[in-house]
């Protein structure tokens, strides 16, 4: 590390927005560990970059903005470690309105992962009030900022004539194991082609914070156009072999040939044109799941983890989703939905039967043609 870079760092410091909101309170963020690191600018302005529209090579054209984000993240490792800190990046993508950072964390650290990401944003925004001098006043009260709420600082942004760099906050997912690493590494590589692809084909890119499918309320992601298909066929499992309206505790279903008949009689349906719809919770239902990954069959997949503003699927839902095969959609207040034989609602039995009534009232109720969509 070089004396005149850790020197320019240090001018550089200050604060002008928060660095991370606590996504996992069971989580002390300064424990070993490798994550995810997603920043966005403030209003998603594409300061960073712009997109290579070109699907045989996607890329990002990185303006001195963004060029100084790459220089910053990796000079950020020098500097930490020089600090006692033992971390290192595993990978990064400079996207035109955010950033994606792996980091691995060697060692517990003696400050939790804010400090790391809070020094990177100071920064960063330092730079970018020198580049864009006319977006900010010339005096800032960081002072403020520092012990404001979010709301608060909007405020003073809007008063002031400020408009940030960075959102207020930082997403972060947690990498537990080496399959999961190899994922995200692949996930962060693969952004420019997906931005690509979600530019030039728009209607398979769809995401929705609030759709209402006949009373039911949902986030979604993907071919919204895929609700209008008329022929929806509902794939359940389950988990036993029954018997008699009994439970045969000694066979599981997806290894009976009655599940393979199933089974093929479902791929023959998706192949003719119908829209398979699941959760795929039980075995059977991932190995339906699993055909329609690997043979590119339209579905309609429904998840508990929420869909927010930031979410992506992982790569192969992405690919079905460019093909133009597949919608995911996340039911909202799905732990308050009805007890299921008594159980309470919020519990994996319960969510996992009201996940299939819903996937069997999509079946039932989409060739009605009234679905509406309304966007918050």
């Amino acid at each position: 590390m070089t004396t005149e870079w850790y020197t320019y760092w240090k001018e550089r410091g200050g604060l002008l927005n928060s660095a991370h909101r606590p996504h996992k309170t069971w989580k002390d963020y300064k424990s070993s560990g490798i994550y995810l690191i997603t920043i966005v600018t403030h209003a998603r302005k594409r300061v960073f970059g712009e997109l290579h529209m070109d699907i045989k090579e996607p890329g990002v054209e990185l303006t001195k903005l963004g060029q100084y984000i790459e220089e910053a993240w990796l000079h950020t490792f020098e500097i930490q470690n020089a600090r006692g800190r033992q971390i290192r990046s595993l990978g990064y993508q400079v996207m035109p309105d955010h950033f994606h950072g792996i980091l691995q964390v060697e060692r517990p650290m003696d400050v939790n992962m804010g400090t790391i990401i809070r020094d990177f944003k100071a920064v960063c925004t330092k730079e970018y009030r020198e580049l864009y001098p006319p977006r900010l006043a010339d005096e800032i009260d960081r002072e403020y900022l520092i012990r404001s709420s979010r709301k608060q600082r909007e405020e003073y942004y809007a008063e002031h004539g400020i408009e940030p760099l960075f959102d207020d906050n930082y997403d972060d997912t947690i990498c537990y194991r080496k399959g999961q690493l190899e994922n995200i590494i692949n996930y962060v590589q693969d952004n420019p082609r997906r931005a690509v692809m979600r530019a030039l084909y728009p209607d398979l890119f769809q995401r929705r914070q609030h759709i209402t499918i006949d009373g039911q309320d949902f986030a979604a992601y993907g071919n919204l156009f895929l609700l209008k298909r008329p022929w929806k066929e509902q794939v359940f499992c389950h988990r036993w072999l029954m018997k008699d309206g009994q439970r045969d505790y000694n066979t599981r279903y997806e290894t009976t040939d009655a599940f393979q008949q199933e089974r093929a009689a479902w791929i023959q349906a998706a192949k003719d044109g119908a829209v398979l719809v699941t959760p795929g919770i039980s075995k059977g239902e991932q190995q339906l799941v699993k055909d329609c990954f690997d043979q590119a069959l339209p579905l309609i997949h429904l998840q508990k983890e929420p869909i927010s503003e930031g979410w992506n699927p992982e790569k192969r839902r992405h690919q079905l989703c460019e093909m133009g095969q597949l919608l995911i959609l996340s039911p909202w207040q799905l732990t308050e939905m009805d007890d299921v034989d008594g159980v309470p609602a919020n519990t994996d039995y319960s969510q996992f039967h009201n996940m299939n009534t819903l996937a069997a009232q999509i079946c039932t109720n989409s060739i009605r043609q009234d679905w509406r969509i309304k966007i918050q």
